[in-house]
């Protein structure tokens, strides 16, 4: 128990995305600080801990370090020293690009995620989220994740856009052939007392994403996902696998620094009896 954690994703500044206005390919300037946060849940005996990186486009890479007893540790992914002066890139992950991680120790650990954003040649820190791993091993329970939050915004007229993008982990040696179903929602009326029915039906894509690799995907680039309309999501898949989703904020026109961004926190959940 707690000797295996998984998160699905830290994301990276590096990819190019289309500029919603011009159409034109941006790079983004935005630095992401990423850390991964230990503690060694025993107050005698040294964790051994593998941390293994899962790439869209090569092999996992592992790098396996000793934990002392009792004692916090601390991963920066990203190549230049942070505002404690750490400077602890390791082996194994390129911080120029998006990757999974999955964590196994020894003994029981804790396996917490801290991701803030900054300007370019700055050490101020702009937004800031901090999320628990997934825990393991991975089984059935895994095979079925959702989350309720999902939308990209834009509009004409409107200040603000969002980018959306699900991703997929597939720490398995085989490949997993997933369904994505979007299930469309809206505002609960407050004078009706219940949510208003939509008359949309559920979008649905299939997708395989590779063994020991993650797969994200722009919401955007899925043509049946309508922007400015919330759904939940479910993901199902014929191997045990880990969900996560991000969401971008930006300057609608402005597409080169991000203002803030979420993580969207998905969740496993069984098959529910009628």
């Amino acid at each position: 128990m707690y000797t295996e954690w998984y998160a699905t994703e830290y994301f990276s500044q590096y990819a190019p995305f289309k500029d919603w206005v011009t159409g034109n390919l941006v790079q983004s300037t935005n630095v992401y600080d990423a850390w991964m946060l230990l503690l060694n849940l025993s107050p005698r005996r040294d964790a051994r801990v593998t941390v293994t990186f899962f790439y869209e486009d090569e092999p996992p890479r592992d790098y396996t370090f000793t934990l002392p007893a009792g004692q916090q540790g601390r991963l920066h992914m990203q190549g230049e020293a942070d505002n404690l002066g750490t400077n602890n890139l390791p082996p194994g992950c390129n911080p120029r690009k998006r990757f999974g991680v999955r964590v196994r120790s020894t003994v029981p650990i804790l396996v917490q995620a801290t991701v803030g954003d900054r300007l370019p040649h700055e050490h101020v820190t702009n937004s800031m989220s901090t999320f628990y791993y997934h825990p393991g091993p991975l089984g059935e329970l895994e095979k079925q994740w959702y989350y309720v939050d999902c939308v990209y915004l834009t509009r004409e007229g409107m200040a603000l856009e969002e980018r959306e993008w699900l991703t997929i982990l597939n720490p398995n040696p085989v490949d997993a052939h997933c369904t994505v179903t979007f299930i469309p929602g809206g505002d609960v009326a407050i004078g009706e007392g219940q949510a208003r029915r939509v008359q949309e039906e559920p979008v649905e894509y299939k997708l395989t994403v590779p063994a020991e690799r993650i797969k994200p995907t722009d919401l955007a680039d899925w043509p049946l996902v309508q922007p400015n309309h919330p759904y939940a999501v479910r993901v199902r898949s014929d191997v045990p696998i880990t969900v996560q989703g991000i969401r971008h904020i930006f300057e609608r026109g402005k597409y080169e620094y991000s203002r803030a961004w979420a993580v969207l926190d998905a969740r496993p959940v069984a098959d529910v009896e009628e």
